[in-house]
């Protein structure tokens, strides 16, 4: 199994947070930054987000771009939470045009995937939340959330995957798809084939899982979809350099991703504010190859075996050898 890796364009972005809102350099149009991703070695497709389509640059003509630089388009991304128009919910509003209106941009995703010969959309829920207590009836939330997201998927049978993508807050001190649990609970509810998970290894990390363990849970039930990579401390989605951090927790999850034969991309999706989002790119291809290379020192058989003594130190002496020693 070769890793895959993919890189989202909102990483070539002008990085704006809260302190510096006009973002830490100058922006660049879609054509750099779909240059610039070209460019990096390692990198083999590149995920659009429907808000890159515009009358201006229409779906083909980024076809014709990231055709002739070499690239596969690895899916199609929706994220409404910079949107005003669901400043107070999106999938999950209770007043139905504002609702509609969600779903119609979910919509959208499926024809730009389409259109780009691309099989993959995530659906960032991060406008669906909550910020108090009593703020909003849970049950009827949870309803219109798993409606929407149904009628999504419908539009996009059966060709294309609609995949959630879950965490546990921002920009809504609490979303409502927050963990893996939740997430595959929605999917089982909606029992659709074509509607699955989109796992990010810090959001995960936000929600106080193990990656590795949660991609695993994910895998048992086939809905294993999506995964994007970057890094974090846990409080707060960083959206830092893959490896930079939580090595070790890593080095696990890719473990998992390479022995459950995860057919899909490895998406960069990293927010390089202070540092030249190029090199950030390589140094996280850089890293996450060297962490799958060291993999195929790891004897799984032995691994295992020493799992079974439920001795953690067995197996750590395993995993040091393959890490640290060599």
């Amino acid at each position: 199994m070769t890793l895959k890796i993919a890189a989202t364009l909102a990483i070539f972005s002008d990085a704006p947070d809260r302190y510096c809102p006009q973002g830490y350099r100058d922006p660049i149009k879609t054509q750099e930054r779909l240059a610039a991703i070209s460019k990096i070695r390692g990198i083999k497709a590149v995920e659009i987000a429907q808000t890159d389509i515009t009358n201006d640059f229409p779906a083909k003509e980024i076809k014709r771009i990231t055709k002739d630089a070499g690239l596969a388009c690895s899916g199609v991304s929706a994220n409404l939470a910079q949107d005003r128009r669901f400043a107070l919910g999106a999938f999950g509003h209770q007043h139905p045009k504002t609702r509609n209106a969600a779903i119609d941009e979910g919509r959208k995703a499926v024809d730009i995937a389409r259109q780009l010969g691309a099989t993959e959309v995530t659906i960032r829920l991060f406008s669906d939340g909550f910020d108090y207590p009593f703020h909003i009836d849970y049950t009827t939330h949870w309803n219109t959330v798993i409606s929407s997201i149904k009628t999504i998927a419908k539009y996009a049978t059966p060709d294309i995957n609609v995949a959630i993508s879950y965490k546990p807050r921002e920009p809504r001190k609490f979303l409502t798809v927050a963990t893996v649990g939740k997430s595959l609970s929605l999917c089982q509810e909606i029992a659709m084939k074509n509607v699955g998970v989109a796992m990010d290894f810090s959001n995960a990390l936000m929600a106080g899982e193990n990656p590795a363990e949660s991609v695993a849970f994910l895998t048992r039930a086939n809905k294993m979809f999506q995964f994007y990579m970057s890094e974090c401390y846990r409080m707060w989605d960083d959206m830092m350099i893959p490896g930079s951090v939580h090595l070790w927790e890593l080095l696990e999850t890719l473990f998992y991703l390479k022995t459950t034969k995860f057919k899909g991309f490895v998406t960069l999706d990293m927010l390089p504010q202070r540092i030249d989002p190029s090199q950030a790119c390589q140094i996280a291809v850089g890293n996450l190859s060297i962490l799958w290379k060291k993999l195929e020192k790891l004897d799984t058989n032995e691994l295992k075996k020493a799992q079974r003594t439920l001795d953690a130190v067995e197996s750590q002496k395993i995993i040091r050898r393959v890490m640290l020693q060599g």
